[in-house]
């Protein structure tokens, strides 16, 4: 094990003996553990390179009976992964997000708030859950895998990752426009993204204007070799 999956550890365990919030619950607790991993969040289980180039936070990542359902796996066939696979595409990373065993490397996922929801997969989020998170667990994620690009999955999770780093919060609508991102660590860039889910897709932001979106993160990510061929 090296320096930085020891860190990781250490991360992990923190965040499976926290216990701040109240109406989330931890999926290491006893009822749930079965189906916790030695990962941060559910989502970083299906993709969790500590050297990806691009990390995407979410917002959450679901509620109890989800997890119980999938065995706290995700639902590869639901709108938002299949939505996010086509995306991802946008940014010339060659990532999947068929199966857990594909091994895709180059991409961290993770969530603004790990634990999780009861009362379904729309529940109201309180914004604590939010800050406890973001101070105990998000900038030390970002600190760790020290990604090309960071992308804030929604207002929730962007405007999360622009507090931990102490930058004058923006309107998602407005940071979308923006080309150059935000630095928020040396050589590590946060872009702003709507949500990829179903309802967003179809009400605020359809999925080819989506993918225009994302192809403004690309020219930080794959890097021209001297050679005239791309780095990944």
């Amino acid at each position: 094990m090296n320096s930085k999956q020891r860190q990781y550890a250490a991360l992990v365990a923190k965040r499976k003996e926290c216990h701040l919030c109240d109406g989330l619950e931890n999926p290491a607790l006893p009822h749930l553990c079965e189906f916790d991993s030695d990962h941060i969040g559910p989502w970083s289980q299906f993709h969790g390179d500590l050297d990806a180039q691009l990390m995407v936070v979410g917002q959450d990542w679901g509620d109890v009976a989800y997890f119980n359902k999938y065995r706290g796996l995700d639902d590869l066939g639901n709108p938002t992964m299949r939505n996010l696979e086509t995306i991802l595409a946008c940014t010339g990373l060659k990532v999947r997000v068929t199966s857990y065993a594909d091994g895709d490397r180059s991409l961290f996922l993770t969530n603004a708030i790990l634990c999780l929801k009861r009362g379904g997969l729309q529940a109201t989020i309180d914004p604590q859950w939010v800050t406890n998170c973001e101070s105990h667990f998000l900038r030390q994620q970002i600190e760790l895998v020290r990604p090309r690009v960071v992308v804030g999955l929604g207002a929730f999770a962007f405007k999360a990752v622009l507090r931990v780093f102490g930058k004058p919060l923006i309107e998602l609508r407005h940071a979308i426009e923006d080309t150059n991102g935000c630095e928020i660590l040396d050589g590590v860039r946060l872009f702003a993204a709507y949500h990829c889910g179903a309802k967003t897709v179809n009400m605020n932001r359809n999925l080819d204007q989506q993918c225009k979106d994302w192809e403004r993160i690309r020219q930080f990510i794959i890097q021209p070799s001297p050679q005239g061929r791309t780095q990944r």
